[in-house]
């Protein structure tokens, strides 16, 4: 997400950056409305399963924004300038017992699903991690193969 640039989203697409700039003002709105659509998957998921849970709510919440590469980056920063993301803050507070427990579940999973993103990234690109993420990556894998198990 650092080497994103409005004019390399462009090229991407194939157009020029002022025609990005005709739809969003500048790349925090473009991120913004890129979270909004990570949440919107967020809400479908919690829909489809019926989830009424915080622990049910924060399981399903980290694992799409898993599945969108920068996802929880994406989510995060967009909640912390107040631009997007606030329905899956508003997620959290209504299911949560309180509002206070609520955010704090909300920023755990986001900052557990930022780190674990972002050592999945250095790993990919073949960043050699220090001892205590080696630990996490062990540890976050047999927990993932526990979940995963029947029973």
């Amino acid at each position: 997400m650092g080497d994103l640039s409005m004019r390399r989203v462009a090229g991407v697409l194939g157009v020029q950056a002022s025609a990005l700039y005709w739809h969003v003002p500048n790349k925090q709105t473009l991120l913004a409305r890129v979270a909004d659509r990570i949440v919107a998957d967020v809400e479908r998921t919690v829909r489809a399963h019926r989830l009424e849970d915080l622990e049910e709510l924060t399981s399903a919440a980290e694992a799409v924004l898993l599945r969108h590469r920068d996802g929880a980056d994406v989510v995060l920063s967009s909640l912390a300038l107040g631009l997007g993301g606030s329905a899956l803050h508003r997620m959290f507070v209504e299911t949560a017992s309180d509002p206070g427990s609520g955010e704090r579940a909300l920023a755990g999973m986001l900052g557990a699903a930022a780190l674990r993103q972002q050592r999945e990234q250095a790993a990919a690109l073949g960043v050699e991690l220090g001892p205590d993420c080696q630990a996490h990556a062990r540890r976050g894998r047999s927990d993932q193969a526990e979940r995963a198990a029947p029973g």
